[in-house]
């Protein structure tokens, strides 16, 4: 059994993993960023059996004018390129996709809707379905997670998580501070989700979630989409790159806590398998409290970014293997990979 301080399942000594792609499941990625405009995938990404992923607007983080032109961006490649992708405004679209992979538009960084009702309301009609209330400082709406005044949901932010409620955007707290997410999940009226977060009490990162806030996430009826990016998993007692039994050592802690429909996978990477450089210079630069540690002991490079075993989406097959290693059945899995994402997309969106 893994070294774990909470009750862990059996290991099984051999792996019954049926390829992704031979699977008739939905896989849903809770987190998808792009370096530049969105580009689409690699080639081997629909062999991965991806079903669709929340997609971080390229440069939202800029503001409202870089948010929509890239939107506009998304919407064309998806049109014209050659890749079969469709933007995903209702949940038909996700489960009957015709052959395609849904792009879920979602908003990291909250600052292009500024501090106007109107403009959720505008950018739900341009097809976003997924908002952050912060990134990992403050915004108009709350508190993120590195400040160091945790002040909670603003009145601004407490009247667009009814805004969002009403029009059917899914609330993301996954950077968001203590405060800030149990306010929003005492508010919000339908499930809202951590779309990539772990588990503070195995990792103490700002960017985790303590019991509490994922025993409250059971609660609302959302999910906690476990990622397997290293500076959420990492074991500061090793000086090393974490592997994933670090990574399913959170999906065990969760299930553990909440039960297995409250735990989903956003894996906190690309598509088209860009390294984000630029990404990891500049997390070092404004957010030391999440990575500064990490990126002394364990380093840098692309190559440690992420846990032994997934680097990419094609690698969720050696997730799966070790789910079933560890009892996960197939029933279990599915919820994992995206059932649960579904029942929460199913509920809040209009």
């Amino acid at each position: 059994m893994p070294q774990c301080v909470f009750t862990c399942r059996p290991i099984i000594a051999e792996s019954r993993a049926i390829p992704i792609k031979k699977r008739n499941i939905h896989i849903i990625d809770g987190c998808v960023f792009t370096e530049g405009s969105f580009t689409g995938y690699s080639e081997d990404v629909p062999g991965s059996g991806l079903t669709g992923f929340f997609l971080t607007v390229p440069s939202s983080e800029k503001g409202f004018r870089d948010a929509a032109l890239n939107i506009a961006k998304v919407y064309n490649f998806a049109d014209h390129g050659k890749q079969k992708l469709k933007v995903a405004k209702e949940y038909n679209d996700i489960i009957n996709p015709d052959g395609n992979i849904s792009i879920i538009l979602s908003f990291q960084d909250p600052k292009p809707i500024e501090n106007s009702l109107d403009m959720i309301r505008l950018f739900y009609e341009l097809g976003v379905r997924v908002i952050q209330l912060t990134y990992n400082k403050a915004s108009y709406l709350g508190t993120g997670c590195t400040e160091s005044t945790d002040s909670g949901l603003t009145d601004f932010g407490k009247e667009a998580v009814k805004e969002m409620n009403r029009l059917g955007i899914l609330i993301d707290l996954s950077h968001c501070s203590y405060r800030t997410a149990l306010d929003a999940m005492e508010l919000s009226s339908v499930p809202v989700v951590f779309s990539h977060a772990n588990v503070k009490a195995l990792c103490n990162s700002p960017r985790n979630k303590t019991d509490l806030e994922i025993k409250l996430i059971k609660q609302s009826g959302g999910v906690i989409g476990v990622t397997p990016w290293g500076p959420l998993c990492w074991k500061p007692d090793k000086n090393e790159q974490p592997g994933l039994d670090d990574f399913l050592d959170h999906v065990d802690y969760i299930v553990n806590l909440a039960g297995i429909d409250h735990v989903g996978f956003g894996g906190d990477n690309t598509l088209d398998y860009s390294e984000d450089r630029q990404g990891t210079v500049v997390q070092s630069m404004l957010y030391p409290e999440v990575v500064e540690e990490y990126d002394r002991r364990v380093g840098t490079d692309p190559s440690v970014r992420h846990v032994k075993g997934y680097k990419r989406i094609t690698d969720i097959n050696n997730v799966v293997g070790g789910l079933q290693r560890r009892g996960y059945n197939d029933e279990e899995i599915n919820k994992f990979l995206g059932e649960n994402f579904l029942r929460v997309i199913k509920k809040v969106w209009k």
